[in-house]
């Protein structure tokens, strides 16, 4: 997606710039591909105490959507060439404040990155493409009414087809497995393991169940579904390693625990650890 929209800025040739609005844990990330893959286009940071625009000319700007919502006055008043969202699932509510102070920033084009443009509900896909394409599906009501409703509701067989025409040119998804995208990758073997869990991992399971068991089956409504979901996670904790669920951890540097080697305690953590072993020594 990085280096698809570093292109795209390039072949807009745009004098301009583009602001990129990402993650905290990105602008790394963005900074490191756009100095590879556009050398000497200039990036800045917008970010921190000490962030300006003054003197900007062209190139990129990074900031982080929790800086775009404070200063979103002063960068709605900067001349955009491109507006981008990554991670654009921070604003796929239309009615938070992140996704309000987004609206603010006038752009001519503006690109919402995301590897999951629906999670929920058809109305985040509005809520992107009301961004980037404000009026392509209309109002959220009517939306609703008239393309969501039939998909998720698997009412009519030819509503996706319909809303899929509609949108289909104003998306553009890649998958590892199309043609050209990653070439130099074999394809992709799966293979299931069955792992027995420790005996550390058996007699916690069994104590976490029946200990759960008997608060829920005392509780009622939404509480007791809270409940079944906090057991189902604690199970789940317990299947990868007993020090996910018991927050022991590893050891600190120098030390010991009980219980010796991590990968002791879990079935899971030792077969990673036999198979890595066998990767390793075929040189992979």
């Amino acid at each position: 997606k990085t280096v698809t929209l570093i292109a795209l800025h390039l072949k807009r040739a745009h004098d301009d710039p583009t602001l990129v609005v990402c993650p905290a844990s990105l602008l790394g990330n963005w900074q490191r591909e756009i100095t590879r893959f556009a050398p000497g286009v200039p990036v800045r940071r917008f970010h921190g105490p000490d962030r300006t625009l003054d003197g900007l000319t062209g190139g990129f700007v990074l900031t982080t959507y929790g800086t775009m919502r404070s200063a979103a006055a002063t960068l709605a008043e900067q001349r955009w060439g491109m507006v981008v969202a990554d991670e654009a699932q921070h604003v796929k509510n239309p009615y938070s404040a992140t996704a309000k102070a987004l609206r603010t920033i006038p752009s001519p084009a503006r690109v919402a990155l995301t590897g999951t443009p629906v999670e929920n509900n058809l109305s985040e896909l509005w809520a992107l493409l009301d961004w980037t394409t404000p009026g392509l599906l209309g109002p959220l009501k009517s939306f609703r009414a008239r393309h969501a409703r039939a998909v998720e509701n698997g009412e009519d067989t030819e509503a996706v087809e319909r809303l899929a025409r509609l949108v289909r040119p104003f998306l553009l998804r890649r998958r590892k497995s199309d043609p050209g995208i990653v070439p130099e990758l074999p394809p992709k073997t799966e293979t299931d393991h069955p792992v027995p869990l420790t005996r550390e991992q058996a007699a916690l399971y069994e104590a976490v169940v029946r200990e759960s068991m008997h608060v829920i089956e005392t509780a009622e409504g939404m509480a007791r579904r809270g409940l079944v979901l906090k057991l189902l996670t604690s199970l789940k904790q317990i299947c990868d390693h007993p020090a996910l669920y018991l927050k022991d951890g590893p050891p600190p540097e120098g030390g010991g625990r009980p219980g010796g080697d991590p990968a002791r305690r879990s079935g899971k953590l030792a077969l990673l650890d036999e198979l890595l072993d066998t990767v390793l020594a075929e040189d992979g």
